[in-house]
């Protein structure tokens, strides 16, 4: 048996591994993003993300991989963009992605007019302005002849990669849960909303499953990435839905938190939660299960931000290189973390939740004239594990159980950050191995589940994901104890400054 190509494209890296028939890796490789802030939008140019799939692609011929034991190709990706290419897949423009919340406008009118309760019980979230919807009506606003000359708005990442190897648009549900146009009972595009508000149905990618085939391999594709022609391409699933079952996390109440670029605390669950708890409702690949996300803007990037500002400099193309986050970590590594006193709010590009404030920005408190840079990279750190334990108590409720959390995903490679974590939440941290590739391994699930090699994803997670070892962050009582009254503070930070945020 051959391989599945397992792809993960995320906002600051793409991930590309192998995958064989009994869940080992190989050949993972990793490809660095661009992301372009201007003027409060953030954007990326989606030419970059087919570039990257072909790099790695390119790095498995160079290293000897036969590409006719490629079986098929999977994906996961960012959610919540706004896409918008021509019939040939030429982009329109720039992709606005997931934290530009540029439709806040279009959101309000929108609220305004259908209702929360509606919008909630219809999609299973509230609409705001970093939603695709409100973000389309921006287009249709603001730049209507580009709008005009769109074929599709694609939600997700991996949707451009499927159109360019496919010739075939398509989207997975729990991206589109993503979109605020999806209703979540029936897994389809509301279009009786589109209708109102002049959103082309045909402009939308079909909904699929996320094992179904989108199509196979095109003749053009085929000579610009090296896979083979007819190689079957699948729908793919959007990231949160792929790090979920990359962690393992498929029975209803599971819980993991995810660090990369933005980061989220999820929960595999059988119903919704009250709409008063503000978090996402995905639809989860297993149909009968959902995927409750308390998603935070700002994680990993908060991290690279302090690397860059308070790490050695060693920076290449603007972001730092391996040795600064490992200069960055050691200094952090020697800190006397139960004297430091310093706060961080990390709002670096505004938040969604526990607040939706796209005006919040990140700010310090404490600093004195004896603060360190070691002090505040803590700061920066320990910031954002205190909004990551903020939204976790949105999807439960503190009840003294010590069950082990799960963290994955680029940031939990930092021993710091997770001993943080551990120290913070007061349970133990366990980061399994090669977490970083874990929801490239998820998206591979879906393969697996094609080929037959499995039936299901509970079966997938339990036959290879938990087996992986584990590295464990046991929590230190006293640090706990630290933290658990400078958390009483982190919380009062944002009702006592937000007047300030304009």
């Amino acid at each position: 048996m051959g391989y599945i190509a397992a792809f993960d494209i995320g906002t600051t890296n793409a991930k590309g591994v192998l995958v064989r028939h009994d869940g080992t890796m190989s050949h993972e490789q990793n490809v660095p993003l661009h992301t372009l802030h201007r003027e409060g939008t953030v954007e990326q140019d989606p030419e970059q993300w087919l570039d990257a799939i072909r790099t790695i692609a390119d790095a498995w011929w160079t290293a000897g991989v036969p590409s006719d034991e490629v079986e098929l190709l999977s994906f996961s990706g960012q959610m919540q963009d706004c896409i918008p290419i021509r019939a040939n897949g030429q982009p329109v423009r720039p992709a606005i992605l997931y934290s530009d919340g540029r439709g806040f406008a279009q959101a309000e009118r929108v609220k305004q007019e259908l209702g929360s309760e509606h919008i909630f019980e219809v999609t299973g979230n509230a609409m705001d302005g970093t939603l695709t919807f409100p973000k389309i009506l921006w287009m249709k606003q603001h730049e209507p002849e580009l709008e005009a000359q769109t074929s599709w708005f694609l939600i997700s990442s991996k949707d451009y990669i499927v159109f360019h190897l496919t010739g075939v648009a398509v989207s997975d549900p729990t991206s589109a849960a993503t979109a605020g146009m999806m209703n979540l009972r029936t897994r389809q595009w509301e279009t009786s909303w589109l209708d109102r508000y002049g959103v082309e149905v045909t402009k939308l990618p079909p909904l699929l499953a996320t094992d179904e085939i989108a199509g196979t391999v095109h003749a053009e594709a085929a000579r610009i990435t090296g896979f083979a022609v007819r190689t079957p391409v699948l729908c793919g699933i959007g990231d949160a839905g792929a790090t979920t079952i990359g962690a393992g996390v498929t029975g209803d109440g599971e819980m993991y938190g995810y660090l990369g670029t933005t980061g989220w605390v999820g929960m595999t669950a059988s119903e919704k939660l009250p709409a008063e708890n503000h978090v996402f409702h995905l639809a989860h690949p297993a149909s009968e299960l959902i995927i409750a996300v308390a998603p935070l803007l700002n994680a990993g990037n908060a991290h690279q931000w302090a690397v860059k500002t308070f790490g050695d400099m060693g920076l290449k193309d603007g972001a730092p290189t391996n040795e600064t986050y490992q200069a960055f970590e050691e200094a952090l590594s020697n800190e006397d973390r139960s004297q430091n006193q310093v706060l961080f709010l990390p709002y670096l590009n505004g938040e969604r939740t526990p607040v939706q404030d796209q005006a919040a920005t990140g700010c310090f408190i404490g600093l004195q004239q004896t603060t360190t840079k070691a002090m505040m990279g803590c700061a920066v750190l320990e910031g954002v594990a205190f909004a990551m334990k903020q939204v976790q108590q949105l999807l439960v409720k503190p009840s003294g159980d010590d069950k082990p959390l799960i963290f994955i995903g680029g940031g939990s490679k930092s021993a710091v950050w997770c001993q943080m974590l551990a120290d913070i939440f007061g349970v133990e941290v366990r980061v399994p191995e090669e977490s970083q590739f874990l929801p490239a391994l998820g998206a591979a699930a879906a393969g697996f589940i094609r080929l037959g090699w499995v039936q299901s994803y509970s079966e997938f997670a339990d036959r290879y994901i938990l087996s992986f070892s584990s590295k464990k962050y046991l929590p230190n009582s006293s640090l706990y104890m630290h933290y658990q009254k400078k958390y009483e503070r982190y919380v009062n930070i944002y009702p006592s400054v937000k007047y300030l945020f304009t």
